[in-house]
């Protein structure tokens, strides 16, 4: 055999390993340098007032994507004296080797969050305990455009030293973030078969929402654009979003309870501590077809339901 027909025969062969040695080379930088990112990061903060920190870290998913698991993972926001701390078992993100604009993240085993109000407030904290928790980011050009959180089956209770303890449960809860260039930002929020109630009180006391819709837009979403790419805390980027007069435009809310359902609307901001503040307005029809005009207000970081005379409909 002449060596020219040795090349035709071996050549491919050799081009291949080459192809497959290079990309695994690739690979490899990539899973270096996410994992020294992630190390650098560990005890730091993501951005402003955010810290972030782990127990431990693994990096797999050769050949196609970069699979991270974390372990003993929180996150703690502080604003002035007010402090919310995230706790989970474990974390996973996935992004293919060749794709460093999108992000799939999953959340397993006990989640917690204790939210403390103020240096003399006691702590509030909420345990919760999904079948599955998954996530969901899009970059486009260095910024956050887009944001899909899926949890199936949450479980969970919240402890508060002045209140009875409170447990909640639902089949599905869905929330959804997307920017668009008008400077609008786009949500929504579905909850299936939700129930809450106090621990120590019977089943058929608690309140039940057979679906939870609220579809909404943000305007003046620029101003949160420092605390996409890290620059900026969130406290200073709710700020100047009041400062615009930026407004929640609710247009709608769907709210179905076993026997009866309404749907309102209305425009809510936010308050100087950072409290949902406005009212939605609509209707509430019951079994029998009756209807009354139902207002649900937000104030001082409660929500309630007010209603009007009911009217029967022909």
């Amino acid at each position: 055999m002449s060596y020219s027909n040795r090349i035709f025969m071996y050549g491919p062969v050799a081009l291949l390993l080459t192809i497959a040695i290079l990309y695994s080379v690739f690979w490899r930088v990539q899973a270096d340098t996410l994992a020294a990112r992630l190390n650098r990061a560990n005890g730091g903060e993501l951005i402003p007032g955010v810290s972030f920190s782990f127990a431990q870290e693994t990096v797999g998913g050769f050949p196609f994507r970069l699979d991270v698991l974390l372990t003993g993972v929180s996150f703690v926001y502080h604003s002035g004296g007010a402090e919310l701390d995230w706790r989970s078992d474990r974390i996973a993100m996935h992004r293919l080797s060749y794709n460093s604009g999108q992000f799939i993240f999953e959340a397993d085993g006990m989640q917690s969050f204790t939210w403390t109000a103020g240096q003399d407030s006691r702590p509030i904290t909420v345990s919760l305990m999904p079948d599955a928790a998954r996530a969901s980011a899009l970059l486009s050009g260095g910024r956050l455009v887009r944001v899909d959180l899926d949890i199936w089956r949450p479980r969970g209770k919240e402890q508060n030293a002045q209140q009875p303890e409170v447990e909640f449960s639902a089949d599905r809860a869905q929330f959804h973030a997307l920017a668009r260039r008008n400077d609008t930002l786009d949500l929504v929020l579905q909850i299936d078969n939700a129930r809450a109630g106090a621990a120590a009180a019977p089943a058929l006391s608690q309140a039940a929402f057979s679906l939870i819709d609220c579809r909404a837009t943000i305007d003046r979403a620029g101003s949160l654009l420092g605390v996409e790419n890290g620059t900026e805390a969130v406290a200073g980027a709710l700020q100047q979003w009041r400062a615009q007069q930026g407004t929640i435009d609710v247009t709608s809310l769907a709210v179905n309870w076993p026997d009866t359902r309404a749907n309102l609307r209305g425009k809510l901001t936010l308050d100087s501590d950072d409290h949902l503040s406005g009212n939605l307005r609509g209707e509430q029809i019951g079994e029998k077809n009756n209807t009354h005009d139902i207002q649900l207000e937000f104030s001082n970081g409660t929500a309630k339901f007010a209603g009007a005379a009911s009217r029967a409909n022909p």
